[in-house]
């Protein structure tokens, strides 16, 4: 692995939720390797209170578990848990991709898969929030009810934090930084994922229809995200 790649490894903790446990041990040995610190979950029903005892910088999480399946146990980790989860899954289907990323997930694998595979995709979720914390200041960003601190990917709204996944962050900041004005698909498929829209894929539709409906239910009445028909989001505040 190269040396940025260890750069974001040290010291880093990974927490597998996968029930094959030969492959749990295959990935727990690769990464520790390349200098994670890798615990091993083998049911879905023991990953939350887990997620607690262990704080992961970043979760992998099977979707075929027993006790709980992957999407209940995402659901149920967004709760408490705000950074990086990796699903991982023997189906391929557009549906599967979805599911994964309504329930809170940041990044799909399907199986089977090279641990190298899975490890460049853990260190590239890492990195970005690696370097999101370096770039970022600590001030505050306030539009309506809502505010953030980039630094410490912190989201407060009417003064009471709540839980966002990495991606729900990143997209909500942007949202924020550019309020007032409206954000192409493309504008942010090139600025969050690296990458241009290609007309069809839903993944940012369904993630950003999910941080609508949390700000939703967190009491957000002032502000909205408004999508903007052939056109793309706007964050907008009656303030």
């Amino acid at each position: 692995m190269n040396n940025a790649a260890n750069t974001v490894s040290e010291f880093s903790t990974i927490m597998i939720v996968e029930d094959d446990k030969v492959l749990s041990s295959l990935l727990k040995s690769y990464l520790e390797k390349s200098a994670y610190v890798v615990h091993q979950v083998f049911r879905g029903d023991h990953a939350a209170r887990s997620q607690i005892k262990i704080q992961p910088d970043l979760i992998i999480l099977d979707v075929a578990l027993p006790g709980k399946d992957g999407y209940k146990v995402c659901h149920e980790l967004r709760a408490t848990y705000s950074g990086p989860i990796l699903f991982l899954t023997s189906n391929s289907s557009e549906a599967e991709h979805l599911a994964a990323f309504n329930v809170g997930g940041d990044a799909f694998i399907v199986k089977p898969a090279s641990p190298q595979l899975i490890s460049a995709n853990i260190d590239a979720l890492l990195r970005r929030t690696k370097d999101r914390k370096q770039s970022s200041s600590r001030q505050k960003l306030t539009v309506g009810e809502i505010t953030v601190t980039p630094s410490e990917q912190k989201c407060e709204v009417n003064g009471d934090e709540i839980s966002l996944s990495v991606f729900e962050f990143e997209l909500l900041s942007l949202l924020m930084f550019n309020a007032g004005k409206v954000l192409t698909r493309d504008d942010i498929y090139k600025l969050l994922l690296g990458r241009e829209y290609d007309g069809s894929e839903r993944s940012v539709d369904v993630r950003l229809s999910r941080l609508r409906d949390k700000l939703i239910s967190q009491g957000v009445e002032r502000t909205e995200v408004k999508t903007i028909w052939g056109k793309g989001y706007l964050l907008s505040s009656n303030d």
